[in-house]
């Protein structure tokens, strides 16, 4: 993928948050719990605020999720942050959240990756898979 995903330290402000989805059980795949705590130092301030990403200028909030009993972060928030009352681009974000998976994917490592998450976008024709 040719995208790049940033974590970003410094959040404008005026942004508002646009909920785009929320994956509550992370637990299911600890490798994923594992990546986000190791990128967003989640280990070391579990209560900070929450993560943020860019995707070409664009930003994104994840907000971590956790739950009695089980290893922090046991779920995770995805969120666009755009300007003012901006609309969103829902094709743009749908894009974007396809880069940000392969980011994903490319940390956890296998069995998982951003090229068997292209394969199958391009079989069951995705239409947020880049083609070129």
């Amino acid at each position: 993928m040719s995208v790049t995903v940033t974590i970003v330290a410094d959040v404008p402000a005026g942004l508002r948050s646009v909920p785009l989805l929320v994956e509550p059980e992370l637990g299911h795949y600890q490798q994923f719990a594992r990546f986000f705590a190791e990128r967003f130092y989640l280990d070391h301030n579990p209560f900070g605020p929450p993560g943020v990403v860019a995707i070409d200028g664009r930003l994104y909030e994840l907000t971590f999720l956790g739950r009695s009993g089980r290893p922090f972060p046991s779920g995770v928030e995805l969120a666009a942050l755009v300007a003012g009352l901006e609309p969103l681009d829902i094709s743009q974000a749908d894009r974007d959240l396809y880069a940000l998976m392969g980011w994903i994917l490319d940390g956890v490592g296998p069995p998982w990756s951003a090229d068997a998450l292209d394969r199958t976008a391009a079989i069951f024709r995705i239409p947020a898979r880049p083609t070129t």
